[in-house]
């Protein structure tokens, strides 16, 4: 409002001289539509709000040999957690992805009892799979010392790192010689 002429009532406002009644009834309309603005904002916040409370996020640690990294890179999506958000959802709903759950391309187990002899089979085994050892422990978390449950660790596997469910704090655990 930038200039008031008390002796016509009228109000210069956005470049317009209006009556005072006109003005009052054009300043509620625009209250009127920011309150439907605001009131379409609150309601995606609140969709919003139960998307993140009916969500879980998983973090992933992911080693992959240079043949699958070549064909994962060769998936779309723009980088690599799209990629494997994309391939996640393909293997939970493989009738969305237009994938039947047989045609998931799985690597064959090699077992001692096929032609091959068996050191040769070992040797074609995945290390995983020939080191089936677990160790399962606890530990304290050196930030607020509550204990952490250790993941299932395979035997032979270097480190592992754990997240404290009190206070968050990551740790990288390596094995005792």
């Amino acid at each position: 409002m930038n200039t008031i002429n008390l002796a016509d009532a009228k109000v210069s406002y956005e470049g317009q001289e209006l009556p005072a009644i006109n003005l009052i009834s054009k300043l509620q309309m625009q209250l009127q539509e920011a309150a439907c603005h605001l009131a379409a904002i609150a309601s995606t916040l609140g969709d919003l709000q139960v998307a993140l409370l009916n969500s879980n996020t998983v973090e992933v640690k992911l080693t992959l040999s240079k043949d699958d990294f070549g064909r994962f890179k060769s998936l779309d999506g723009s980088d690599d957690a799209e990629r494997i958000r994309k391939a996640v959802m393909a293997l939970l709903h493989p009738e969305d992805a237009g994938v039947s759950p047989s045609s998931v391309e799985s690597r064959p187990v090699v077992t001692p009892s096929e032609s091959k002899p068996v050191a040769q089979a070992f040797q074609e085994r995945p290390i995983a799979v020939r080191d089936a050892v677990q160790i399962k422990s606890t530990t304290q978390c050196p930030t607020c010392r509550s204990p952490i449950e250790l993941p299932a660790i395979p035997a032979g596997q270097w480190s592992v790192e754990v997240r404290c469910e009190n206070c968050g704090a990551k740790s990288l655990l390596k094995p005792k010689p």
